[in-house]
């Protein structure tokens, strides 16, 4: 028990040291929450999508890119139309490190959003342009071309869901 109680007044120190002015301290408090590992990952999900400071939502999308749970993955799917680029930017590196396992939630997001979703689209085109999985090639190159189109936004939604659509067949 007192092991628990040690690592929940740690986690909370480290969470608090996220909120640091001083880079150097929050990066360390990052590189010790990846380490906490699992038992990290529901306070930086809070993190990520409530703090108000955009350096503690920035380090909460590296931190659990660095833990790779894919309880995770939704959030991050959620971050990628923060308002602040450099939030959307980390969360989308830390969804690519998931690869495959991130998908349907991914694609979920591109089908369920409108074709306006600019900030959704671009953080979907980084989390793809460079994966490769046989049996989804044609998919993802088609999937990509529409995400680089302004012209038939909506076409990003129908390749997402034949991608949806193939791996369910596909498990």
């Amino acid at each position: 028990m007192n092991e628990q109680k040690s690592t929940s007044t740690n986690l909370e120190s480290l969470m608090d040291m996220l909120e640091n002015k001083d880079g150097v301290i929050r990066q360390k408090a990052r590189e010790a929450l990846v380490e906490l590992g699992k038992s990290a990952v529901s306070s930086l999900t809070r993190a990520l999508l409530n703090s108000r400071q955009d350096q503690v939502r920035w380090e909460a999308a590296k931190a659990l890119g660095g833990i790779n749970d894919a309880r995770s993955v939704p959030s991050l799917v959620q971050a990628l139309e923060d308002n602040n680029s450099d939030v959307a930017w980390a969360a989308a590196d830390a969804l690519k490190t998931f690869r495959k396992a991130a998908w349907p939630s991914l694609l979920q997001a591109l089908i369920k959003s409108k074709s306006e979703a600019v900030a959704l689209r671009k953080g979907a085109h980084h989390v793809l342009a460079d994966q490769k999985e046989d049996g989804f090639n044609d998919l993802l190159a088609t999937l990509l071309k529409a995400l680089e189109s302004s012209s038939a936004p909506e076409s990003s939604a129908v390749a997402a869901h034949e991608i949806l659509k193939r791996m369910n067949a596909n498990p």
